[in-house]
């Protein structure tokens, strides 16, 4: 009798102390995001919510891309999910997303959403006048450089135009040296067709234009910076975007095109390397992309109000700025922008400074809700010139085409 009573009085304690609910937040975010700061926001989430776990899933994006697309096919999806940029008005227009009106409605006031966020970076994650993500990094890519390579080829300031560009690009690549280490992900030449004046896709006509005589004059450039100059390295094909970023930190590579995302990797890989930011490159016009992550919530998320209160952590303006000053990323919060944590900071100041001549080529092909798929098509095309040494006019009408007769079906 007493054996059963001590059973029962223990069964009852357990009962009183322990959680409510043992669940678990399921996010997916990018391996090369998965901040100190970040960390932190999740143990103190656990710390509120005792008995939940948040599993923290790091992928590369095109590994994140695949498996997220097919989470959704099945309706087995994560509760929140980074965004490396046009995935929400995608999925939105699939309904695929849930809309954050309600909580915005609740919270927006307290958290600042959405007056202390840029207005661009909450356009382009609304659709039909609803919120469906939360921008989380507001990025550009520009020219970072070893100042003393190209000092040792004769260069006291980086290259501001084409022509100064290649000169030190060959200059440099000499004994072992790389002049420049392109990225292999497409989206890293689309700032070529901007500069040299062309344009990647026109809503008005529902056409892709990333086949214009500029657009293949850019990618020519740096084919032939590959295959005829000697000058830049052929990228290691594959999801890795890092490998440049390797190359530099190393001191092989003179020049990259990057953007804030690497700051931390260069500066603890090789803390003594002499390097720096420079505004991007001018051709026709001065330009390069805009980009940035952004948080969404499945629209079959199991645990959709937990998902939204560890979104409000990661955006919170503490938050924003312990992961930007300790890793060079830059921000989407106006009041980020203003802290003289920010304005003092010589690298993130000069990525800021390339943000107003920056464009988000896909804005407007997301709202066609074909993005992924042009995408697709541009990168084969830039893969066929650089890995081929095709003509890029060629191949670049070829794939055009393609994607045009994709983007007329309705």
């Amino acid at each position: 009798m007493k054996l059963t009573h001590c059973i029962t009085a223990t069964a009852l304690s357990v009962a009183l102390y322990a959680p409510a609910h043992a669940e678990t937040l399921k996010v997916y975010w990018n391996a090369g995001h998965a901040y100190p700061a970040y960390a932190e926001v999740i143990k103190k989430f656990e710390a509120d919510h005792p008995g939940w776990t948040v599993e923290w899933g790091r992928f590369q994006w095109p590994d994140m891309r695949t498996k997220i697309v097919a989470d959704m096919s099945v309706g087995n999806v994560p509760d929140l999910v980074a965004d490396p940029g046009g995935w929400v008005p995608e999925f939105a227009l699939q309904g695929k997303i849930l809309p954050l009106n309600d909580y915005v409605a609740k919270d927006g006031s307290s958290m600042g959403y959405p007056d202390d966020w840029q207005d661009f970076s909450v356009s382009r994650n609304s659709v039909d006048g609803k919120y469906y993500g939360v921008q989380l990094h507001l990025t550009c890519a520009t020219l970072v450089y070893n100042v003393d390579l190209l000092k040792a080829a004769g260069f006291e300031k980086p290259p501001a135009n084409w022509e100064e560009f290649r000169n030190a690009a060959m200059a440099v690549a000499k004994n072992g040296r790389i002049g420049f280490a392109p990225n292999q992900v497409a989206g890293y030449f689309i700032p070529w067709i901007y500069q040299n004046g062309g344009t990647f896709y026109d809503k008005a006509s529902n056409k892709v234009t990333f086949d214009s005589p500029e657009a293949a004059q850019s990618l020519q450039f740096v084919s032939d910076l590959i295959h005829k100059d000697k000058a830049a390295i052929l990228p290691v094909a594959g999801a890795d975007y890092e490998g440049p970023q390797k190359l530099f930190t190393s001191g092989r590579a003179a020049m990259i095109l990057t953007g804030p995302w690497d700051v931390a990797p260069i500066k603890t890989g090789n803390p003594k390397l002499k390097w720096d930011v420079a505004p991007s490159l001018t051709e026709k016009k001065q330009a390069t992309f805009a980009g940035g992550v952004s948080l969404f919530i499945p629209k079959d998320a199991k645990h959709p109000a937990e998902a939204w209160d560890l979104l409000k952590r990661f955006v919170a303006i503490d938050t924003e700025l312990a992961a930007s000053v300790a890793n060079g990323m830059t921000m989407p919060r106006k009041s980020w922008a203003a802290d003289p944590k920010v304005t003092g900071d010589p690298v993130l100041s000069r990525f800021s400074q390339c943000l107003p001549y920056a464009v988000d080529s896909s804005a407007d092909l997301a709202l066609t809700g074909k993005n992924a798929m042009v995408q697709d098509l541009f990168k084969a095309a830039v893969q066929d010139i650089l890995y081929n040494g095709k003509p890029a006019q060629e191949v670049l009408s070829n794939y055009a085409a393609q994607a045009n007769a994709e983007l007329s079906k309705k």
